[in-house]
């Protein structure tokens, strides 16, 4: 063998130690590690269907139900009030003055219920701007000069009757305008549900 025969063959083969392998060995291990690959996926997936085929039987959901009656009725509560206006004594009301009124107010419904009044004037002559402080409290007005403070908040039981007070006040630094002017009143007691 001439020198330059030995040095062709000598680049063809990596030495590792005492092994030698060819060049083109480690693309063919590569290739045979993915195609072994791939044969164990398709003889894994054989073994399982084969494994379920011999279990036999039959694949199911099962799915069962039954229709329950209840043992009580349910029924809707109601929700009632009932307003008596009370004789208020009204008379003509001069600046910083107040007068008052005492009614009551009946849960006649089976819930509880939280009260709140809305106030509503109407004014004579049309037009004329309302002078007059409304509101409506807790309880029953209390002996002259006292006037309550607060508004109507409570809750009232069902089946319970309870007290309000309808206060209207004249302020001190009313316009001279309010003299002459007089306003329907118009308190609409609400129960929200409790």
């Amino acid at each position: 063998m001439n020198s330059s025969t030995v040095r062709g063959a000598h680049r063809r083969s990596k030495t590792r130690g005492r092994h030698s392998y060819p060049a083109t060995r480690s693309l063919s291990r590569v290739a045979s590690g993915v195609l072994g690959a791939a044969n164990a996926a398709v003889v894994l997936a054989i073994a399982v269907s084969l494994s379920l085929v011999g279990t036999g039987g039959t694949y199911a959901y099962l799915n069962a139900s039954a229709a329950a009656s209840p043992g009580a009725t349910i029924t809707a509560g109601t929700a009632n009030l009932t307003v008596s206006s009370g004789s208020p004594s009204w008379t003509a009301l001069a600046p910083g003055k107040s007068v008052t009124g005492t009614f009551t107010i009946t849960n006649t419904g089976d819930v509880p219920l939280k009260l709140s009044a809305t106030i509503t004037t109407t004014m004579t002559p049309s037009g004329t701007a309302n002078p007059f402080t409304i509101t409506v409290a807790n309880g029953a007005c209390p002996a002259s000069p006292s006037v309550p403070s607060g508004t109507l908040n409570s809750t009232l039981a069902a089946g319970v009757t309870t007290s309000a007070c309808l206060v209207v006040t004249l302020p001190i630094d009313a316009l001279p305008a309010a003299k002459s002017a007089s306003a329907a009143i118009t308190a609409t007691i609400s129960g929200l549900q409790q």
